[in-house]
């Protein structure tokens, strides 16, 4: 399976229009293919203000393209992109491997932390192993649920992507201001320095349906 980002820098102050007249796309376009009406809508917390985030789960990108070439044919998609021009300024779309999938979201207002791992060259697979247990640890401390694993397949090479919802910002601050008190975490983070060279974090609010991916 491979996740199908689309990140969207909608005009400053329409955001809720965005969102909204995205939601629209499923019901009001018969070609927009089956299976796609759950995809994930989301909204910045952090980084750039008004970014709009519609991330896809598709077979393969082939399936994506094909999808992709029958709804640029469809009138009705046609003038729903006429429209949509009206709140998004920009656009980049990648495509990552899901290398462990989750259920989707809890629902709208969950909050969704991306951490991005920048692995040093060819040691991808170390890097995803111990992402893996980084979000094994989150679960079984109670700070995240629902963890996903994604490795690129577009942009910039060697990143290691772990998305995983949390109950709230306080209890995700709290526990990385204490993690590194914990005797596990210290042996983890450890091995993670010789695999990774840097990371990021962004936040997430969702804004639209959250369908398994």
């Amino acid at each position: 399976m491979i996740q199908v980002r689309e990140s969207y820098q909608v005009k400053f102050g329409r955001i809720d229009q965005a969102v909204d007249y995205w939601s629209r796309l499923p019901r009001e376009v018969a070609a927009w293919p089956k299976g796609l009406e759950a995809s994930e809508v989301l909204t910045d917390m952090s980084g750039e203000m008004y970014t709009l985030v519609v991330a896809h789960h598709v077979d393969s990108v082939e399936a994506w393209q094909a999808a992709l070439a029958a709804m640029q044919e469809d009138r009705a998609y046609q003038g729903w992109f006429r429209s949509f021009k009206q709140f998004a300024e920009d656009g980049q779309r990648e495509f990552l491997k899901v290398e462990q999938p989750n259920q989707g979201w809890s629902g709208v207002g969950t909050i969704v932390v991306r951490s991005c791992f920048r692995a040093l060259e060819w040691r991808v697979a170390e890097a995803l192993e111990l992402t893996h247990t980084y979000g094994a640890l989150l679960v079984d401390q109670g700070v995240g649920m629902r963890p996903r694993l994604l490795t690129d397949m577009s942009g910039r090479m060697f990143n290691v992507i772990i998305e995983i919802e949390t109950a709230n910002l306080k209890d995700w601050n709290d526990h990385r201001r204490t993690m590194f008190l914990d005797p596990q975490f210290q042996v983890w983070f450890r091995r993670l320095t010789t695999s990774v060279s840097h990371g990021s974090h962004a936040f997430f609010t969702v804004a639209g349906p959250a369908g398994p991916g």
